[in-house]
Order: structure tokens, then C-alpha cells, then sequence
């Protein structure tokens, strides 16, 4: 019922754009944040890495048949993207299982990752008024299995269900309200912490405290408000971790982001997360936080730290639980064709309460991004990223918990329409 009332809202947030699609468009809402600053969430950098300026392959297509300048000037999208990938391990583990990671878990096997499809209505903060928006996001493929939240499409997983399955990550509608610098109230099912689009990560694979410190989805309501054109500060209450319509405890939990884009070259973001989060427990706290710098010396160099720390109240042995870790990336872009990235990491769980083993993690990724038709407006959204990436736990963790490290490396497609 929930789902059902967020569409017919978006529904009519959509109609009511349509309607007033004569109207000019409005400017580019850049007082809208960033739909999540966490691990591995650095998209728009270095300068150039992706296609900007231009309408996407479908609204193009769209454009063609007449109805795609309507749906723009309304500030309606519709995008998304299909990725597909393959894994290869060098240590041959126990059931093909590259333990420790997220999407790219199954090993010597080609899947057909994400074939996602987006309607978003846009609100422009800056033009003062009340307006209506939203999203719907739909997903099929194989990272589905691990990001279902509770009471949505969980009756699979990866170990029940087929390979491919269908998820809504996203199914929210937002307001604007012209009070001082404009009020934007988002209220459904949203990412804040994470990215699941693929390119939101430079590589394929995705750090430790990407799959393990945060969640993935929330339900829940947030306010987000524009201090000035670089500090702002969103915050609202949710459901909890991956809960939706059904949630475990009845609890609530808080959260918050305040972000400052110093320069055009530094960007800081704070956001944090605290709530009863154990099943059928509202009185055992969870506390995440989640600090990102940003710094791009010039066009072609993006720097990003990020760290994690959380905790988790417990009143059985071994008392509460602790996790935190840091992850440093560097994006370096060659060319039109060529991007080169690394990414190091350190991560720590104390009591192995997100990893299922006390242990001290490391990872080192090395990769490319290649635009083999950089020049094409279609073709410029094709990307093809290969990567090699080592593993290393202090504990036997991988292949069947026999050994301290895996090396593995990989190969994913995108392509964004």
C-alpha cells in the first residue's frame, strides 16, 4: 500500500509537470545533493569522465518522436543504464565464491549485472516556489539479489532465487517549499549512502566498507536545505537499515549529511546514521559515520579520501561491536579514451559483526576506464573498465576461511541511455 500511494503521488508530481511542459525550463536544480557521498561515490570525477551537456541516448530517441522536449522542459528524465561484468579469480575458491565482495561475488561467471530504468521529475530550489517531483527507479540483473530491503522482493536473495532478479531501489517524491533558500522534503525509499549505479565508482569491484559499514537503501522522510551555494545540510528519520515496507524492530533511527563544497577543486561531505537497527531490539543503538574529501587539483586529477566509523550497542558477549576503516582513491584521466584509477584500503572489524570474523582487511584496485568512442554522442556513453585487485585479510578468511589473501581480476561494460 505504501509503494502504491508513493507511485500515484509520483504519478501525479509527473502529470503535473507534463501539464506545464509550454512553460521555459528551469535552470539545472544544482541546489539538489548528490543522491549519496559515501564509499566509492565519485562520479563526476575528474572532469570529463562521463558525458555532461548533452541529452542521454533515450530522451535523444525521444526528442526524435516530439516528446522529448515537452518531457525536458517539464524537467522529466528517463534514463538508466545496462552493465554486465566477469570475475576471474587466480585462487580457484571454494564454490566460486569471491568472499568479502558485494556484486561481483560469483566468480568465473558472466552476469548481466544491472538493467536499470529511470523516471525522475527534477525541483529547481532556486526558483522559489512549491513544486513537485520524484523518482521511480527499476532494477533486473544479478546485484539486485544482494540490496532487497525488508518486506520488497525479499523472498530471494542470492542463495534462494534465480541468478537475475527485479528490485525498486529508489520510489520517492519530493516537494519544494520557497521558504528562505528553498526546502526540499523527500519522502519514500532512497539511496543516501551508497551508489549502486555503476558509474558512480570508478571501478567495477567495490571497497570492503562499501558492502559491509552502510546500508543500502532507506524509507523514511528527509528535509534538505541550502545554506549557501556550497554548504548544505539534509536530515530526516527512517524505517532503518534495508527496511521498507516490513521493519524489524518498529524503531525509527536519525540521520544526517552536511556537505561543503569548499572550492571548485574541494568538496567535504558528513553523514551519519543512529538508530536501533537488531531485530525485534529498539533499545540497542546503532551509530555510522561516513567522512569524504574530495580534491581535484586540476581537470585531470581527482583525489578522495573516505572513512567509516560505527558501532553497534550489544548487551550479550562480546559486548558492543566496532567497526572503521579508511579508503584513498586516485583518478587520473589520460585522455578522451584513457582513465587510470587506484584505490587502497584499511578496514577493521573488531568483533566481526559486519564481516562474520574479527579481522583487519586490505584491498589495492588498479584499473582503467576506456571510452572507445568518446567523440559520438551515443557512443560516448559506452565504457569498458578492466581491473586487477588484491585481497588480504590478518585472519584465514577466504576460500572456505583456508587462507589470508585472493587476487582476482575483472571486466565490466556500461553502457548509459
Amino acid at each position: 500500500m505504501r509503494c502504491q500511494i508513493l507511485a500515484l503521488a509520483l504519478g501525479v508530481s509527473l502529470l503535473s509537470g507534463i501539464a506545464s511542459a509550454d512553460a521555459p525550463p528551469s535552470t539545472p536544480p544544482a541546489s539538489t545533493p548528490p543522491a549519496s557521498s559515501g564509499p566509492d561515490a565519485i562520479r563526476l570525477s575528474p572532469q570529463g569522465f562521463l558525458p555532461t551537456g548533452q541529452p542521454t541516448p533515450l530522451m535523444s530517441l525521444l526528442d526524435q518522436i516530439g516528446i522529448g522536449r515537452p518531457l525536458e522542459n517539464a524537467n522529466i528524465r528517463l534514463f538508466g543504464h545496462i552493465e554486465g561484468s566477469y570475475t576471474y579469480n587466480f585462487i580457484n575458491p571454494a564454490k566460486d565464491l569471491n568472499v568479502g565482495r558485494v556484486f561481483d561475488l560469483p566468480n568465473n561467471q558472466v552476469l548481466l549485472n544491472q538493467l536499470d530504468f529511470n523516471i525522475e521529475r527534477t525541483i529547481d530550489l532556486t526558483q522559489h516556489r512549491f513544486d513537485i517531483g520524484g523518482r521511480v527507479e527499476l532494477l533486473y540483473g544479478s546485484d539486485s539479489r544482494f540490496i532487497h530491503s525488508n518486506g520488497l522482493f525479499d523472498d530471494d536473495d542470492f542463495f534462494h532465487g534465480p541468478d537475475n532478479q527485479f528490485d525498486i531501489p529508489q520510489l520517492y517524491v519530493d516537494f519544494a517549499i520557497p521558504l528562505g533558500n528553498g526546502i526540499r522534503v523527500r519522502a519514500g525509499k532512497f539511496l543516501f549512502f551508497k551508489q549502486i549505479d555503476p558509474s558512480a565508482s570508478v571501478f567495477y569491484s567495490h571497497s570492503f566498507s562499501f558492502g559491509a559499514a552502510l546500508p543500502f537503501t532507506l524509507t523514511g522522510v528527509t528535509g534538505f536545505y541550502p545554506i549557501t551555494k556550497q554548504l548544505s545540510i539534509e536530515a530526516g528519520i527512517s524505517r532503518g537499515w534495508d527496511q521498507s515496507i516490513n521493519d524489524n524492530n518498529g524503531a525509527i533511527n536519525g540521520l544526517f549529511r552536511i556537505r561543503n563544497d569548499v572550492s571548485d577543486q574541494l568538496s567535504l561531505s558528513l553523514a551519519a546514521i543512529c538508530g536501533p537497527e537488531l531485530d525485534n531490539d529498539n533499545s540497542h543503538y546503532r551509530t555510522t559515520l561516513d567522512f569524504t574529501v574530495s580534491y581535484a587539483p586540476c581537470d585531470c586529477l581527482t583525489l578522495m579520501l573516505d572513512g567509516v566509523l560505527g558501532t553497534q550497542a550489544r548487551t550479550s558477549p562480546p559486548g558492543d561491536a566496532n567497526w572503521y576503516g579508511v579508503s584513498v582513491y586516485a583518478v587520473y584521466r589520460i585522455n578522451d579514451y584513457l582513465s587510470l584509477g587506484g584505490r587502497g584500503e584499511w578496514y577493521r572489524d573488531e568483533q566481526g559483526f559486519t564481516t562474520a570474523l574479527p579481522q583487519t582487511l586490505y584491498e589495492a584496485t588498479i584499473g582503467l576506464t576506456i571510452t572507445p568512442f568518446p567523440k559520438d554522442p551515443v557512443g560516448a556513453n559506452f565504457r569498458i573498465r578492466p581491473e586487477f585487485r588484491a585481497d588480504y585479510s590478518s585472519q584465514r578468511f577466504f576460500d572456505a576461511l583456508s587462507r589470508h589473501d585472493q587476487y582476482t581480476v575483472a571486466l565490466d561494460a556500461i553502457f548509459d541511455f
